[in-house]
C-alpha cells in the first residue's frame, strides 16, 4: 500500500519515520511517500517539488524488510505519481548507490543524477510498435506468397494456410489500434477515451474470418462430395510451407523477446500465435507430402482442417471482443482488488466493485466505509492513497473512482 503525505500531514508517522531512518530530514512541504504492510511502514521516499520536477532527496528501506525489491517499487510509484501530475523530470541532487540509479534510467548531469522525458512516449512502446509493425509486413509478404504458390502449385491446404497469415496481419492491426487510441487523450464526448473502437474492429474482423472459413471449408467440402479427380501438388508448395515454418518460427522468438523487454501482455500474445501457425504450417507440410506422396486427396483434408483453424480463431475474436464491449465483469480481477484493499489497508467493507473495460484498459469504480467521525479531509486522503496504490501495483488500471460511504453504528 502506498501513501503520499505532505510533512505537515504525517502526524504520528513522523516519530515512526525518525527511529526507522537515523538521517531522516524533515521538509514541512516535502511530499513523503511510505510504503506500507498494513500499519508498519516498510520504506518511505522524500520529495521536494520545484518548477523544474522532482528532487528525490531520501530513499530508505527498513533493514529487516531489504532485499525484496521494496525500494525499486516505491521508484516506480514515484515515477508513476510523477506521470499523473505532469511532473517530467526527478532529479538526485546528492549522488548515492549510482549503480542502482543508472539501472533504473537516471543518467549523470554535473554533479546530479536525472531521470526525465517521464510524459514522453517511452521506448517500451516504440518497441511494441516497431515490432507489430514488423509483424505486420512479413505476415503480408507472406500470405501473399503462400496464396499465390498455392494456386499455380495447385494446393487447397497451402491456399488456407494463406489466409491464416492475413487472420495474424488482422491480430496486429488490432495491436495498433490499441497503441494509437490508447494514446488519443479523453475529451468532453468521448470521457472513457477511445480505446473500444479497438474492440468494434476486432468484432468485424472476427466475422470476416467466420466467413473466410466458410467458403473455404464448403468449397473443399463438395470437392470430396461430388468426387471431383484431385490434383496431386506441385513440390515446390512443400519448400514454402517449410519456408512458412522457419520465418514463422523466427517471427515467434523475435515477438518473445520484446514482450519479455517490454513486458507487454498483448506483444507476448501476439507471439504465442506466430508459434502456433508455425505449428499449423507444419501439418500443412506433413498434407503436402501425403498429397503428393501417397494421395492427392490429403490436400483438400488439410485444407478443410487449416480453414476450421481460421473459423476458431474467427469465434474466438468475437467472443473476446463482444465481452469488451458489453463490459463482462472479471470475476478473478474483482477479487484481486478486494484482496489488495483489505491486505493494505484497515478499510473493512468495500463493494459495489464495478469494471468498464476501453480497449486493453480498466475503469475501476466502488465503494469504500469508513467511520463516520472521519473528517472529510481525512476519507479523501486515504480514497486518494487507495487509487494511486491500485494504479502503481495494476498496470491494466486506467482510473479509479471511489465512493466514501460511513459505518452505520
Amino acid at each position: 500500500m502506498y501513501r503520499v503525505l505532505s510533512g505537515g500531514e504525517l502526524g504520528g508517522n513522523l516519530s515512526t519515520l525518525r527511529d526507522m531512518d537515523r538521517e531522516f530530514v524533515y521538509e514541512e512541504k516535502g511530499k513523503y511517500f511510505l510504503l506500507t504492510d498494513k500499519k508498519d511502514i516498510s520504506a518511505y521516499a522524500l520529495i521536494l517539488e520545484t518548477a523544474e520536477g522532482y528532487i528525490l532527496k531520501r530513499i530508505f528501506v527498513k533493514q529487516e524488510k531489504r532485499y525484496q525489491s521494496l525500494g525499486t517499487k516505491l521508484l516506480d510509484h514515484v515515477i508513476n505519481y510523477a506521470l499523473k501530475h505532469g511532473i517530467d523530470s526527478i532529479k538526485i541532487e546528492e549522488i548515492v548507490e549510482k549503480s542502482y540509479f543508472e539501472k533504473k534510467g537516471f543518467y549523470i548531469e554535473k554533479d546530479a543524477m536525472t531521470y526525465d522525458g517521464i510524459q514522453k512516449k517511452n521506448e517500451r512502446l516504440k518497441d511494441s510498435v516497431r515490432g507489430t509493425w514488423i509483424s505486420i509486413f512479413v505476415n503480408v509478404l507472406l500470405s501473399v506468397f503462400k496464396i499465390i504458390v498455392g494456386i499455380f502449385g495447385k494446393s487447397r491446404a497451402l491456399i488456407a494456410d494463406g489466409f491464416h497469415s492475413i487472420s495474424d496481419v488482422v491480430g496486429s492491426v488490432v495491436i495498433l489500434l490499441s497503441v494509437y487510441f490508447g494514446n488519443i487523450p479523453e475529451d468532453e464526448d468521448h470521457p472513457y477515451g477511445h480505446e473500444k473502437i479497438e474492440s468494434i474492429a476486432g468484432n468485424i474482423v472476427g466475422v470476416l474470418l467466420v466467413l473466410t472459413a466458410f467458403e473455404l471449408v464448403r468449397d473443399s467440402v463438395l470437392s470430396l462430395v461430388k468426387g471431383v479427380d484431385f490434383v496431386k501438388p506441385l513440390k515446390i508448395t512443400i519448400y514454402v510451407a517449410l519456408f512458412s515454418v522457419i520465418i514463422k518460427y523466427y517471427m515467434y522468438l523475435y515477438k518473445k523477446r520484446i514482450g519479455l523487454r517490454t513486458k507487454s501482455d498483448a506483444v507476448l500474445a501476439d507471439a504465442r500465435e506466430h508459434r502456433s501457425d508455425a505449428v499449423s504450417s507444419m501439418g500443412v507440410v506433413l498434407g503436402l507430402m501425403l498429397s503428393i506422396y501417397v494421395n492427392p486427396v490429403f490436400d483438400t483434408i488439410m485444407s478443410i482442417l487449416v480453414s476450421l483453424f481460421i473459423g476458431k480463431e474467427g469465434i474466438h475474436i468475437i467472443m473476446e471482443t463482444s465481452n469488451n464491449i458489453l463490459d463482462k465483469q472479471d470475476k478473478e480481477f474483482i477479487e484481486k482488488i478486494e484482496e489488495y484493499v483489505y491486505s493494505n489497508t484497515e478499510i473493512k467493507n468495500i463493494h459495489d466493485i464495478l469494471m468498464r473495460v476501453s480497449g486493453h484498459k480498466i475503469f475501476l469504480s466502488f465503494h469504500i466505509r469508513v467511520s463516520k467521525d472521519m473528517t472529510v479531509y481525512e476519507a479523501h486522503t486515504l480514497a486518494d492513497d487507495v487509487k494511486y496504490s491500485l494504479l502503481s501495483d495494476f498496470d491494466e488500471l486506467r482510473d479509479v473512482i471511489i465512493h466514501i460511504d460511513y459505518i452505520i453504528d
